[in-house]
């Protein structure tokens, strides 16, 4: 169901059980469904929770932040890009004015620079820890915006 406002808490843990994120304690993270506000999967299991519902699940890789995709790897010589002071790990946009897409620097060997235009989560499975705070339907006036407004929202 689409144009739902939800709200909620998580943890996010990486397969070894690192913690890669988490909302604040007392900030749960807003968006409004079918806008493409969070990862495919997670918005799934979210609309079929109830409020006060808690869950661990697992988002597999291809319903997150998609399968690891070796074509937007690629080398280009150091004077291609925007800076000369680089170093691994680096991310800025790459691409023509009307479809720049991030990318990060992988590795650096001389002049030549390896860039990966893969979400950095990419390949990856994730597990979240989910406590559905609120659902309720989205006004005429955050659909209009794309963003929700009020309480924990935008406020302009």
């Amino acid at each position: 169901m689409n144009n739902q406002v939800v709200s909620f808490d998580y943890v996010l843990t990486a397969k070894s059980g690192k913690v890669i994120d988490a909302s604040a304690k007392g900030k749960p993270l807003i968006f409004i469904t079918g806008l493409g506000q969070i990862i495919p999967g997670l918005e799934t299991i979210l609309l079929a929770m109830q409020p006060l519902e808690k869950k661990t699940v697992t988002i597999e890789a291809k319903d997150a932040y998609g399968l690891y995709d070796e074509s937007l790897v690629y080398k280009v010589d150091r004077a291609k890009l925007p800076a000369q002071e680089i170093k691994i790990g680096d991310m800025f946009e790459a691409g023509q004015a009307d479809q720049l897409s991030p990318v990060s620097i992988t590795a650096i060997n001389g002049n030549e620079i390896t860039l990966d235009g893969n979400h950095p989560l990419a390949g990856e499975d994730l597990t979240f820890a989910v406590e559905l705070v609120e659902k309720r339907s989205a006004t005429a006036e955050e659909l209009a915006h794309g963003h929700v407004h009020g309480a924990g929202g935008c406020h302009h």
